[in-house]
């Protein structure tokens, strides 16, 4: 919807007509997204469920993949489950589904939207951070840069920009996600992606990752469904190996390092991994 909304600009000729258009745009999802939170009352078990796969990320791993991140984090660190102290969520979601699944103890600094919770003795969330916005507040609903902007005019009008451009939207709006979410890309150790597109709306982020991927050695775990992998059975594993190729080929070409392997960064193989079809956070 939002590359298909920056298309759309070169059918629109008056910038007013643009902003009546957007906010109505804006209000519309919110009231079906509202009404969608409202009827979503997760069960302690299914609570209990998502908290387990929350905390627990190498569940879902194969054997070869946990002794890979194991000697990337520490030589010291047993063979068997990475020790993962501080999380931090950054979501590109308007909906409350994550606080709700959440234990209720946590609590929202709505200013700073800075959590602080201990979940066991080995586990801290430390942020979970609404890039996008919250339902009940403004949103932000657009595109990644202003060349993804077709209607020429509208490129260089900086009222547009405030409403279209999700970074500068999130400036003019005095609130400090964007620079927040960049440090936690800068800070990790490692990066999860679960139920995300790398769509171009949102390229600054998948460029930011790949500068910070090339430079040190970040891992980066893709959960994926596909839907022609959903028959495979037991039986045919060997058919894995097929799959991680064509991930791996797809999430390098998205994070701008091309198609020709001999220019990814070194360990590329040993830093990057896939779960097809799992049962993560399946509640």
């Amino acid at each position: 919807m939002e590359e298909a909304l920056g298309k759309f600009t070169s059918k629109v000729n008056d910038a007013t007509d643009f902003d009546k258009l957007y906010f109505e745009l804006s209000e519309h999802l919110q009231h079906h997204l509202k009404k969608e939170e409202e009827n979503f009352n997760p069960s302690d078990e299914q609570k209990n469920k998502f908290l387990h796969d929350f905390i627990n990320p190498f569940d879902y791993i194969e054997a070869t993949d946990l002794n890979n991140i194991n000697k990337l984090l520490s030589e010291n660190t047993p063979i068997g489950y990475p020790l993962v102290e501080h999380i931090s969520v950054m979501t590109l979601n308007y909906t409350n589904t994550l606080e709700r699944l959440l234990p209720n103890e946590i609590g929202v600094d709505n200013e700073n939207y800075s959590y602080d919770y201990r979940i066991d003795n080995s586990h801290f969330l430390r942020k979970i951070i609404h890039i996008h916005g919250q339902l009940g507040d403004s949103i932000i609903i657009g595109v990644d840069n202003k060349e993804q902007i077709a209607n020429e005019q509208f490129k260089n009008n900086l009222d547009i920009q405030d409403i279209l451009v999700k970074e500068q939207s999130n400036r003019v709006m005095g609130n400090t996600r964007h620079e927040q979410c960049e440090n936690l890309i800068k800070d990790a150790d490692a990066i999860i992606l679960f139920g995300v597109s790398l769509g171009d709306t949102d390229a600054h982020w998948w460029n930011l990752i790949s500068e910070i991927f090339a430079k040190k050695k970040l891992y980066i775990i893709q959960h994926l469904y596909k839907e022609k992998y959903v028959e495979i059975p037991p039986t045919r594993k060997q058919l894995y190996g097929r799959i991680k190729r064509e991930n791996r080929m797809n999430i390098m070409k998205k994070l701008g390092f091309g198609e020709d392997p001999a220019g990814w960064p070194e360990g590329t193989n040993e830093r990057l991994f896939f779960i097809t079809n799992s049962n993560l956070f399946k509640i």
